[in-house]
């Protein structure tokens, strides 16, 4: 043992004892604490204690080889208190940190550029904290009962409006639970909110894919790298010193309101997919976790698919094998789902009027996977924000300083007649339109919908798509933004409610298509000028949609969506209802939609029509019809209600 100080008396006290590994980290025993650590074969490894608050080793205590196990090696430390030390490892010429460290000291400042000059600058702490829970978490709410809503930690709240008094941490987060109640989600998605580093020396490693390097004066602001400790909340995300205790408080508190806790986990390939389960177990246990998206390279989605304690967590892939994973069974919970970005690009190319997408947003918009779940998303973190995707033909990434190069080509946007911000009011009313119809595509789809923060108000990014490394006005939510687009705001609001109210809306399993149940309708059937007729032809952009509420435990209710992405007015042949029942509009994105009975001219091919419709099971009367016309670029939810006296 090299001791660095003169306090001879208290290093006589001091022993260390060689053991044989018994798991990764920090164990106190009956006797002191046991350190265990990985490292290859003839590698030269110390422990280094340093005194609280110190970054100059007090401590520097080799490890040995002596009864190690595979590329474990242990050494026991007596005499000792854990709470007056600090600790790293050296292995080889580079000083690191334990990648079991719960917790860390020294990096509490985001975006502090003193460990790019100093390796001790941030050591790991040794702690065990104590949390009484108010009650062990939410009863886990299927994928198909959940809107999930995804953001930063730090980006949320951290702009000077956002009227939280910690802004940037997790008790803001706390202080927007009102908001998210109000909006209507059922549960947050974090972005990586572990101890990842955000400055990183000169050893940064290769570039991988959603991992980037920080070059000077820039920040991995989203924390989609490999460089990070997994098992310790983030400390800068903090509002105290105590990050553990104060992540535990903000899911305490979510729960209590009734919303879900979950997060991303980038990986790079470094770690293995034990460790994997082992971090997301740890999670799950000490911080109560409702589920994780796990994204990167070298991930076993059968390890952690399998695992008993995950078996109710919301497990969350790129893609997923469903039939690989659970061969001919099926899962009594549906606890994984793959990102949908199929539909990202399917309700973008409808959205902004391109040919030839019908017959897959059919598709797509009840498509629901037979043993997993479908996240639906049209925003993330990697692309355009709402308001962006309806303003921007172009990404404007210069702000990034690799002179717009980076972040995605093609966005499928559309900029509604004038790039970035405009004056004119007929671009400004296209373009809330559109959001509108953005956000109905997505809350009308039978997936999960997963809205990212400040879309449901209008939150821009300036046209860059790939913000990864802007901690400033254009990373962060703008909650001005809010104040000024209260009517998008309304309408999402109002659309996550319906939603929510109709479960014909958001079906455990796809629907078929068919009366199999004879209750007078087919569970969902698809309409156009002509009602029980939808052709599909390459130019079409219009759909009408058809729902029998009786499929989902609503007794007499039908609903029907019309789509009409045309830049001209559509009208819809609505169904037959039965006597004494009537059609009415419940949600529109645009104005001057139209309800009425009338005698509709046939379209051409009429008796060709008229015989396909009749064997799909439906005639109608040839006199007056319900129908509704909807103006261009615009898209209406109507509900149809039975007298069932």
């Amino acid at each position: 043992m090299h001791l660095n100080t003169n306090e001879k008396e208290r290093a006589d006290m001091i022993q260390t004892v060689p053991v044989y590994p018994e798991q990764p980290g920090v164990v106190k025993t009956g006797k002191g604490y046991q350190f265990t650590v990985c490292a290859e074969e003839g590698e030269d490894v110390e422990l280094l204690l340093y005194e609280k608050g110190n970054t100059d080793p007090d401590l520097v205590i080799p490890i040995t080889e002596e009864k190690g196990v595979g590329n474990l090696r242990s050494v026991q430390i007596l005499g000792i208190s854990m709470e007056q030390y600090e600790y790293n490892y050296r292995i080889g010429e580079k000083v690191l940190q334990d990648p079991w460290a719960g917790c860390l000291a020294g990096a509490e400042m985001f975006g502090d550029e003193k460990i790019k000059e100093n390796p001790h600058a941030i050591r790991c702490l040794f702690r065990k904290e104590h949390y009484t829970w108010k009650e062990k978490g939410v009863l886990p709410i299927p994928f198909s009962d959940s809107i999930l809503y995804k953001l930063h930690v730090r980006g949320f709240t951290k702009q000077k409006d956002s009227r939280v008094r910690k802004k940037g941490t997790f008790r803001g987060i706390e202080q927007k639970i009102p908001y998210l109640k109000e909006l209507g989600i059922t549960g947050i998605l974090l972005m990586p909110a572990y101890d990842f580093r955000e400055v990183v020396g000169k050893e940064t490693g290769k570039e991988k894919h959603y991992e980037r390097k920080a070059t000077q004066n820039q920040v991995n602001y989203w924390g989609y790298t490999g460089n990070a400790c997994y098992f310790a909340p983030k400390a800068s995300y903090a509002s105290s010193d105590n990050p553990v205790r104060e992540f535990c408080h903000m899911v305490d508190d979510l729960h209590q309101a009734g919303l879900e806790c979950m997060m991303e986990f980038y990986f790079d390939g470094s770690v293995s997919p034990s460790m994997m389960l082992e971090i997301l177990r740890y999670w799950k246990q000490e911080y109560h976790m409702d589920g994780f998206h796990v994204i990167g390279q070298g991930i076993c989605q059968e390890v952690l698919a399998k695992d008993p304690l995950l078996a109710k967590t919301k497990l969350m892939f790129s893609n997923i094998d469903e039939n690989r994973i659970y061969n001919d069974q099926k899962p009594s919970f549906k606890n994984l789902a793959e990102y949908n970005e199929g539909f990202l690009y399917c309700m973008r190319h409808l959205l902004k009027g391109d040919e030839n997408m019908i017959q897959e947003f059919q598709y797509r918009n009840k498509w629901i996977p037979k043993k997993s779940g479908s996240i639906s998303y049209l925003a993330d973190q990697d692309g355009f924000t709402m308001m962006d995707l309806v303003s921007y033909d172009e990404k404007h990434n210069e702000a990034n300083r690799e002179e717009n190069r980076d972040g995605r080509e093609y966005n499928c946007s559309w900029n509604c007649g004038a790039e970035g911000p405009s004056r004119k009011k007929t671009v400004r009313d296209l373009r809330m339109r559109q959001m509108k119809n953005a956000f109905l595509l997505l809350l009308l789809g039978q997936g999960t919908p997963l809205i990212y923060q400040g879309d449901e108000f209008g939150n821009s990014q300036s046209g860059n798509n790939n913000a990864w490394c802007q901690d400033n006005e254009i990373g962060w939510v703008d909650w001005k933004a809010l104040r000024s687009n209260q009517e998008l705001f309304a309408f999402v609001k109002e659309a996550i409610r319906i939603r929510k109210e109709h479960k014909i809306l958001h079906m455990e399993e796809e629907l078929k298509g068919s009366d199999y149940k004879a209750f007078g309708y087919p569970d969902v059937s698809y309409h156009s000028s002509m009602a029980w007729y939808a052709p599909c032809e390459p130019s079409q952009r219009y759909m009408g949609i058809l729902y029998c509420g009786d499929y989902a435990g609503e007794k007499g209710q039908l609903l029907f969506a019309a789509y009409n992405l045309y830049w001209t007015k559509y009208k819809f042949a609505l169904p037959k209802l039965p006597k004494g029942a009537s059609w009415s509009i419940l949600l529109g994105s645009g104005e001057e939609i139209v309800l009425k009975k009338e005698a509709m001219e046939e379209p051409a091919g009429k008796e060709e029509k008229e015989e396909k419709a009749e064997q799909a099971g439906r005639k109608e009367n040839t006199e007056k019809k319900d129908y509704v016309e909807i103006p261009p670029r615009t898209i209406a939810l109507l509900i149809g209600k039975q007298d069932l006296k």
